[in-house]
């Protein structure tokens, strides 16, 4: 069949626009990932050419991915001195703890009352993959987050999986901090294989009671952390 040569001009067009419109997208999506890999922390200057050129792109992507971390809280503009990664007190942090938990704790009741087997069998995986590194927190806290967005995810409500995303990428900084230790990142997944079972088992109250305890665990080890 013959192409008609204007028709697919356009298409190409079409094609072209979208993929310029998600590339601030991913690039946003690469500077979360280094946030969550630790690669940058709260305080660090984000060099937009360093960056650029890394990525093989312009720095006007880049700059449009930066405001869109602006607007997300994640890095802040510092006049003559450019973008950096956004730093927050251990007051604001404990604050964003008691709101991330009450959100984690009502992801857990609609989880439990819709999970599916499969759907359990892929959380019970996950764990056992956090259990084997364990004592390597560069792997542990990225599986860590990965995990927790699975049991958003089992929620089946969009504007809580984005409350819930919005307020724990502020955090990274300080949960990072709360999993130093290969004691706290036992603990973190043995409550984990806890929740999981309560979800299997579609006790809605209990699930609930423990996703809320869980961050409020990591609250407490992060105001231990800052007290030290």
């Amino acid at each position: 069949m013959a192409h008609d040569p204007e028709m697919m001009t356009a298409l190409q067009q079409r094609l072209a626009e979208r993929q310029a419109s998600s590339l601030p997208q991913l690039i946003v999506e690469e500077l979360e990932r280094m946030i969550i890999d630790g690669v940058l922390t709260g305080g660090d200057r984000i060099n937009e050419s360093s960056l650029a050129l890394r990525l093989g792109v312009s720095r006007g992507p880049v700059r449009e991915a930066c405001r869109q971390l602006e607007r997300s809280r994640l890095v802040e503009f510092r006049t003559n001195r450019g973008m950096f990664v956004r730093e927050i007190s251990v007051e604001e942090a404990a604050q964003l703890y008691d709101i991330r938990a009450s959100l984690f704790g009502l992801a857990g009741r609609l989880a439990a009352a819709r999970v599916t087997a499969g759907e359990v069998a892929a959380l019970r995986a996950r764990v056992d993959s956090l259990a084997e590194v364990e004592a390597r927190m560069d792997e542990y806290y990225p599986g860590n987050v990965d995990l927790h967005r699975e049991l958003l995810g089992l929620t089946g409500n969009p504007r809580l999986i984005e409350l819930y995303d919005a307020v724990s990428k502020e955090l990274h900084l300080f949960r990072r901090h709360g999993l130093e230790t290969d004691a706290a990142r036992h603990v973190s997944n043995t409550q984990h294989t806890e929740i999981i079972d309560c979800l299997a088992a579609g006790e809605v109250e209990r699930a609930g009671a423990l996703m809320e305890a869980h961050v409020l665990a990591g609250k407490e080890r992060m105001l231990a952390a800052a007290r030290d």
